[in-house]
């Protein structure tokens, strides 16, 4: 009951709490908090000696309530870390480092509506002290740099690694990898795929991973993202597709 009572304590001082000044209604991130506990529960795998739980997690809110919450990104979701961290090491799970929780906005989900993708994938390995000072008293919670599929009775699914190629326009020949990162594209200098198009908007479109597969999804351009010669607001991509945004056009790539 005392572990049970001092998460309670946590999750009121560096979530509710956070929240409550930060924000005034709309989305509860403390419902995400809780959900994402869920969701590590649902995910968690038995192996011989331990019970793994996901460390990374995709939190999907509508649009509105995302360009809200973008400012402060890194703290809402270094909240929401140090909480599931709290949460993991409670019941005993092994994470392969701390909880990586990343916010994407969904232009089909209504206010105060979110949805949660989780995976498991290596821990980075500059991680380590810095991680660790994010997050204090690691107590019992195992930290390691790989695990071992041998050891699982259900072992993750290997992660899809594609590649990005500009194919046409006026940036033909820049390519970028594609894995679990979310990729923006568009005018914006600072995107993991900037470009010099100025038919594209500055955050035109953005690709993420999830449920083993990447998404495209436009963020509201003004001329539109196209996947082939259809118009899209979002879409799984197979190898082989092609992406047009403004006089851009963009090669998908299972390596």
């Amino acid at each position: 009951m005392k572990i049970v009572r001092n998460i309670e304590i946590f999750f009121e001082k560096y979530i509710e709490g956070f929240f409550n000044k930060q924000f005034s209604s709309s989305l509860q991130p403390a419902e995400i908090a809780k959900q994402l506990a869920r969701k590590m529960e649902d995910e968690r795998t038995v192996g011989v000696s331990c019970v793994y739980v996901p460390n990374h997690y995709a939190v999907y809110i509508n649009q509105e309530d995302y360009e809200r919450l973008e400012p402060c990104a890194p703290a809402v979701c270094g909240e929401l870390s140090m909480y599931l961290s709290q949460e993991s090491r409670s019941k005993g799970y092994t994470m392969a480092g701390c909880p990586q929780i990343e916010l994407f906005a969904d232009e089909q989900l209504s206010k105060q509506e979110f949805r949660i993708t989780s995976s498991f994938t290596e821990a980075p390995a500059e991680e380590s002290d810095n991680q660790l000072d994010v997050i204090p008293d690691a107590g019992d919670t195992r930290i390691f740099d790989k695990m071992e599929p041998m050891l699982l009775t259900r072992p993750p699914q290997q992660l899809l690694h594609g590649l990005l190629t500009v194919i046409d326009g006026l940036d033909a020949g820049l390519k970028i990898d594609c894995t679990v990162n979310r990729i923006n594209i568009g005018r914006r200098n600072t995107n993991e795929l900037p470009l010099t198009d100025m038919n594209t908007s500055r955050l035109h479109a953005y690709i993420v991973y999830e449920e083993n597969s990447h998404v495209i999804h436009d963020a509201k351009s003004l001329n539109g993202t196209y996947v082939g010669n259809q118009r899209i607001t979002h879409k799984q991509l197979k190898s082989g597709d092609r992406v047009k945004v403004g006089n851009t056009v963009i090669l998908y790539e299972v390596k």
